[in-house]
């Protein structure tokens, strides 16, 4: 669906049901082709960027109308090329707040931004998106329709059985039995995966294989790799400068997909297996040895074992406050559910409850 249909159909029509009347401001005028394409018998669509009298005797002339039994009009938008108001002085000057009084306004909140609104439109294409807003925060709606040049993965989606470009991510990192066959019994889903690669993670395909194995491979390093860079507030270790990440514009997809292998229980376990697998390829703890902090996700298990020894010295040191705040941030995660981990986690938080206790007694 093109960006401007997307806008039309799902944004703005549905606030048109829900309240009868709308007002979209916008400063740039980029919406208003879209908003007059929308007037029709039952919709009046009336325009304040030609003359404000006009506009204003004509939104006053629907609006009684509209409030009238029976009215013939199903809806009202009033495009108006101007910034909100925010404050009461500035909605009093505005002759038309009162209109967004009696409905709603467009654009309302962060999610009515023009990225966001991209976003939500091609989700598929959210890293892309996200880089060319980082070189042109307005791009023109040809950009946008033009992203991913209208392409599909055939192969993919018919082997794999699913659509969306997340959702092949997810089959291609954790296929089941069915889906493993079928990529293994051709290679032509090869090219596919490296563009998609490409276009949602910024991942540049290196292997050679055309094995569903050595692509898994790749990904699942790429993958747990980036999120781990992303979630680390200092700087990365020289040693680990040279390993492929993720670019920032991918940083949401990479976690999603992260927490979704991490939270599915048909799939935790495998991600367990490829973490302590990775974790060991790249010789992780002993690199990272030096780092105190390493950010709120336990990508991988040492990860969970420094958290622990931070919780453990803030109790030694009487901080109740900060071994309460490791144990908020991480009692969670995959790690804490393993084996000895979950009895040791366990006696922080009953350690945490008695020291809290004591505070509040010598009170």
């Amino acid at each position: 669906m093109k960006i401007k249909n997307f806008i039309q159909n799902e944004i703005l029509l549905p606030r048109l049901k829900q309240n009868g009347v709308l007002v979209v401001y916008d400063p740039d005028q980029r919406y208003r082709e879209l908003c007059l394409e929308l007037n029709s018998e039952k919709l009046c669509v009336i325009d304040a960027s030609e003359s404000s009298i006009t506009s204003r005797f004509a939104a006053l002339e629907a609006l009684n109308e509209f409030g009238q039994p029976n009215p013939s009009l199903e809806g009202i938008l009033v495009y108006v090329p101007a910034k909100p108001p925010i404050t009461d002085e500035e909605k009093q000057r505005d002759p038309f707040a009162i209109y967004g009084a009696c409905g709603s306004v467009f654009p309302e909140g962060d999610g009515d931004e023009f990225l966001s609104l991209c976003l939500k439109a091609r989700p598929d294409y959210a890293t892309e998106i996200r880089r060319i807003f980082k070189d042109n925060p307005n791009p023109g709606f040809a950009v946008i329709d033009a992203v991913g040049g209208g392409a599909g993965w055939p192969n993919l989606q018919a082997m794999l059985k699913v659509e969306s470009a997340r959702d092949i991510l997810f089959a291609l990192l954790t296929p089941s039995e069915a889906q493993k066959e079928a990529l293994k019994a051709q290679t032509g889903w090869v090219s596919e995966a490296t563009a998609l690669f490409q276009s949602a993670l910024g991942l540049n395909l290196k292997t050679k294989i055309k094995s569903w194995t050595a692509v898994a491979d790749e990904l699942w390093r790429f993958l747990l790799f980036s999120e781990f860079v992303f979630d680390l507030p200092g700087d990365l270790p020289a040693a680990l400068t040279a390993v492929p990440c993720a670019p920032h514009e991918a940083r949401h997809l990479v976690e999603d997909l992260c927490d979704r292998l991490r939270n599915d229980r048909r799939t935790q376990a495998f991600y367990i297996e490829r973490a302590e697998g990775i974790e060991k390829e790249l010789n992780l703890p002993a690199i990272c040895e030096k780092i105190d902090d390493f950010g709120v996700r336990d990508t991988f298990p040492f990860e969970e074992r420094a958290c622990f020894n931070q919780a453990v010295d803030a109790l030694r040191r009487d901080n109740v406050d900060r071994l309460r705040s490791v144990l908020n941030r991480h009692e969670q995660t995959v790690w804490v559910s393993r084996g000895e981990n979950q009895a040791q986690w366990a006696l922080l938080h009953s350690a945490a409850s008695l020291a809290q206790a004591c505070e509040d007694i010598d009170r």
